[in-house]
């Protein structure tokens, strides 16, 4: 069963869709009673063509009333499962739209140590499913104990005492239908030696040079054919139990319904029950066995997804990445000065950094050659504040970064990387990106021309406003590279980082080496990169030890 703190989440989960919970509620409602009237109608439509007396129009009226009732039905069930589904894209929009918004206030160090396939099945790609599972749960106990206690009450108003008996029925039979069930998903579960067969067969394989040396063939033959063998006769085994215990099941039903149907003809013959009443009764007891079966379905299941609203919690708890700096900067002039700078013990993607002393200069350009250590990633991550020094401390401008607000800092830093990904949405847009989203459209042209992005551009459909991901327009890398550089020279940074560790700028396009010439002149640019072109650009080369 769904535990009480769990229930109170999705309760608040839903709470803002108020009329959509109203509706699914109310066709719930609308299910079970249509269900539940449903014997009644059955038995005035026996009545009425058995009966001599009853006129036709009785009879036509009965049988309209009924395909009246099963269209209600239908209704109320499609708008049940519209509301739900509704109701389970929005929980899950919320919380997907919540859990990103909570990992970019992350300090970077958790999305890049998280193993991404691992965060993005448990906390996006299971998010619905587990929101659809609790929903489902809490449908089917509400509609299934409504229809239950609907067609409980129509048995009873029929006949008490077979309304006991139809009960106890409808549980003995839904119980055996629950128990193959769960047999069936067991035996489903149950590890077979299916796989083991190939994968002895691969070890083998792998093995061959000493099984041909050993002259070994026949004894691994041999045991290769054992190892099917026994599978085959594992599968005979659950094949045979799995048909028998059906069988037995179906012959146990089968005979309490046919003591059912004797009772029904005994009390038929001495008019204590019409051919109707037995015929609603009849009715009423199998159309509650599914819920019946429903129900314990829900009361013995083991399903486990619920774990997944804890792994939400888990990751809601961590803490948001931290802004102690109190000084305001608007534009800094660009001198960055490492004093006796250590970093060391953050993860695998930071590598350690001792006693760095280094100035860089306003507007200096200087080259940090890749290592295989990856160091100079670590004090890149140190300029930008993704990490900390764990000695020693960091100016900018002669102010330690450390007391700087943390928007102000990032503000005069531009991170370019030509592998970035574009956003689906205009070119404009593209280069408008971040705290330049609400920039003039004078401005975006303007860098835009300097980029060279409009010597593309104006070919396309719409110009700047033609979207990246439309189908008839293909951007090529260094199209792509391009309206990353006018980003960053419309952002206007006073220091550039150029990354180029996990791809590289297409140095051979001249329009991206006159885009990214324009952009570093005059800025205090600091370069990543392996490639010769790219560090020919640079005042000097620097190569962390």
């Amino acid at each position: 069963m769904i535990e009480k703190h769990l229930l109170y989440r999705l309760i608040a989960w839903i709470a803002p869709y108020r009329t959509m919970v109203a509706i699914a509620i109310s066709s719930l409602i609308a299910v079970a009673v249509t269900t539940s009237l449903l014997p009644l109608l059955i038995k005035q439509l026996l009545d009425s063509i058995l009966v001599i007396e009853h006129e036709l129009e009785e009879f036509q009226f009965v049988l309209l009333t009924i395909l009246g009732l099963l269209t209600l039905h239908g209704v109320a069930n499609f708008f049940n499962s519209y509301a739900i589904n509704w109701i389970i894209g929005k929980v899950s929009m919320d919380q997907r739209k919540l859990l990103f918004e909570k990992l970019l206030a992350l300090p970077v160090s958790y999305p890049e140590e998280a193993d991404p396939d691992k965060l993005n099945a448990n906390l996006f790609s299971d998010i619905e499913q587990t929101t659809d599972d609790i929903v489902q749960i809490l449908t089917i106990l509400g509609k299934e104990i409504l229809t239950a206690i609907g067609l409980l009450t129509v048995m009873l108003f029929l006949n008490w005492e077979f309304s006991v008996m139809g009960l106890l029925i409808a549980l003995i039979i839904g119980s055996i239908m629950q128990f193959i069930s769960q047999a069936s998903d067991l035996d489903q579960k149950t590890p077979h030696l299916s796989m083991a067969s190939p994968l002895l067969s691969l070890t083998s394989i792998k093995h061959i040079k000493s099984i041909k040396l050993n002259g070994s063939q026949l004894q691994e033959s041999k045991h290769f054919c054992n190892s099917i063998e026994q599978q085959r006769s594992l599968n005979l085994k659950q094949a045979v139990v799995k048909t028998f215990s059906k069988t037995l099941a179906f012959l146990i039903i089968a005979t309490i319904l046919a003591v059912f149907f004797f009772l029904f003809k005994q009390q038929i013959s001495l008019g204590m029950m019409t051919v109707g009443d037995a015929g609603a009764l009849i009715t009423a007891i199998l159309m509650l066995v599914l819920p019946v079966k429903q129900l314990l379905n829900i009361l013995t299941s083991s399903q486990n997804r619920l774990h997944i609203i804890h792994n939400i919690d888990s990751l809601l708890a961590q803490q948001n990445e931290s802004d102690p700096g109190k000084v305001e900067i608007a534009s800094a002039r660009g001198q960055i000065r490492f004093e006796e700078v250590s970093a060391c013990d953050y993860s695998q993607t930071c590598p350690p950094l001792f006693n760095l002393t280094l100035t860089i200069q306003p507007g200096e350009i200087v080259a940090l050659a890749s290592s295989s250590e990856g160091q100079e990633r670590t004090l890149i991550d140190l300029i930008a504040r993704f990490i900390h020094p764990t000695n020693g401390r960091i100016l900018l401008d002669d102010i330690d970064i450390a007391t700087i607000k943390l928007a102000d800092l990032r503000a005069n830093i531009a991170w370019l990387t030509p592998d970035t990904k574009l956003l689906n949405d205009t070119i404009a847009a593209n280069i408008a990106y971040g705290t330049t989203h609400c920039a003039m459209e004078a401005s975006i042209m303007k860098v835009a021309r300097t980029c060279h992005v409009t010597k593309f551009a104006r070919e396309m459909p719409q110009g700047l406003q033609t979207r990246i991901d439309r189908k008839d327009v293909e951007f090529s890398a260094n199209q792509h590279q391009r309206i990353l550089i006018a980003r960053v020279l419309l952002k206007n940074p006073t220091i550039v980082i150029i990354d180029e560790t996990t791809a590289e700028f297409d140095s051979h396009c001249a329009l991206v080496e006159d885009a990214l010439n324009t952009l570093i002149k005059n800025r205090t640019t600091l370069i990543i990169s392996s490639q010769s072109s790219m560090l020919g650009k640079a005042h000097r080369i620097l190569k962390l030890i």
